[in-house]
């Protein structure tokens, strides 16, 4: 599970947009989450750098 300060980091790394469509979060009413690049099912960390912000209706 992906702690709060962590999910604050990848928010603020991503300048709070989207990172797949960079939508801007603050102009959205759906809900942004932070994914798993390499899925954990797959070998993927909770690190930084296997983590992205994107908005879930996508």
């Amino acid at each position: 599970m992906v702690s709060e300060q962590t999910r604050r980091l990848v928010r603020k790394r991503a300048e709070y947009l989207c990172e797949y469509c960079h939508s801007p979060e603050y102009l959205s009413s759906d809900r942004f989450t932070i994914d798993h690049i390499m899925p954990q099912s797959l070998g993927g960390s909770d690190e930084l750098d296997n983590l992205a912000v994107f908005l879930s209706s996508l």
